[in-house]
């Protein structure tokens, strides 16, 4: 009978033991899954104050220049911080050098709820500055901003606008045009008569080829559709081809390439890219670093910079480029000096 009793106690103590054992097992999962969601909770808290920046970026039209500048903009963007698909949501549109379809594209961007947006182009930029005094905007390569209306000055631009001028070194590219070519003396400008910046660049050019006792000789084209014969023209009437900054002829540069190319005429861009397409050769100011440093400035105002006294960016300084295949097809001599001092293009034609 004592034996009964015991075992019976026994059992009951054993009971108990387990009871308490899985009593534990069971609070210290509670407490593990408690605090497994508050973590969840604050990561969801912390995932939500992040809301990604949307960056709206316009682009001119479709062409290698343009189309570098916008890469470098997403680059400079990400190495500042600004990453698409991660914390930064890129809204690209391309208005493909009509007016009226990029005042509709910057109006919608704007009406998306964009943070920023960048304007590759002086048109796009336009676009944008019509559609919005409170969005902070940027300039991505725009030759005369303070004559196509966008700011005040370039030291302090007193709007919602600031960002990146690409001036042409103009000087330096002539000088390299009598390098190889010592007997030009009349020299073409040909550009659009409906563009801002090309009208600027193309006066600082015509002033500079005088300076230099040249003879500017100034051709102006409305559309693409009138290129290939004022190109023909052109090429009857002078020794070089000086080609400013401007969408409408980069759009069509290779229709100017053939032309010229049929009568033997060398062309003289400004755009770095154009080398490749078949131009002669230019100090070029560089697509890629025009579109970083946009980027760059496009984060440092969405890290509080203010856009209305961030001084425009100028860029005025480039490399000495030459495609050699295009000196051969003219029959012009390249002299030695030229080559040691100037980078190899080579045409992608």
């Amino acid at each position: 009978m004592k034996n009964k009793k015991l075992m019976i106690i026994l059992g009951a103590l054993a009971l108990l033991l387990v009871g308490v054992f899985a009593f534990s097992l069971g609070d210290a999962k509670d407490n593990k899954d408690s605090k497994e969601n508050t973590t969840n909770d604050k990561n969801s808290e912390i995932s939500g104050d992040q809301e990604s920046i949307v960056v709206g970026i316009l682009q001119t039209t479709s062409h290698p220049a343009l189309d570098a500048i916008t890469e470098g903009a997403r680059k400079g963007l990400s190495e500042n911080g600004y990453v698409d698909g991660e914390n930064a949501e890129i809204i690209f549109q391309n208005g493909q050098g009509d007016q009226n379809l990029m005042n509709t594209m910057a109006q919608t961007l704007v009406e998306d709820g964009a943070d920023i947006l960048i304007g590759i182009g002086t048109p796009a930029s336009q676009a944008f500055a019509n559609a919005t005094d409170d969005i902070p905007i940027i300039m991505g390569a725009v030759s005369d901003p303070v004559g196509a209306g966008l700011v005040d000055s370039e030291e302090v631009p007193g709007k919602n606008i600031t960002g990146v001028k690409d001036e042409a070194p103009v000087k330096a590219q002539l000088d390299m045009m009598l390098e190889l070519l010592p007997e030009a003396t009349d020299i073409g400008v040909l550009y659009s008569s409906g563009e801002d910046n090309a009208q600027a660049e193309a006066e600082r050019a015509i002033n500079t080829i005088e300076e230099y006792d040249l003879n500017p000789v100034t051709y102006k084209v409305s559309s693409t559709n009138e290129i290939k014969q004022t190109v023909a023209t052109m090429t009857q009437e002078v020794d070089a081809i000086y080609l400013p900054t401007d969408n409408t002829i980069a759009s069509a540069f290779n229709t100017v390439v053939n032309e010229a190319n049929r009568y033997n005429v060398p062309l003289i861009p400004t755009v770095d890219s154009m080398i490749a397409q078949g131009g002669l050769a230019t100090v070029g100011i560089n697509q890629m670093d025009t579109g970083v440093e946009s980027g760059r400035i496009a984060a440092e105002v969405l890290d509080g910079a203010d856009p209305s006294d961030f001084p425009v960016y100028v860029l005025d300084r480039g490399d000495k480029l030459i495609n050699i295949e295009q000196a051969e097809l003219l029959e012009i001599d390249v002299p030695q000096s030229l080559l040691d001092d100037a980078t190899i293009i080579e045409s992608k034609n």
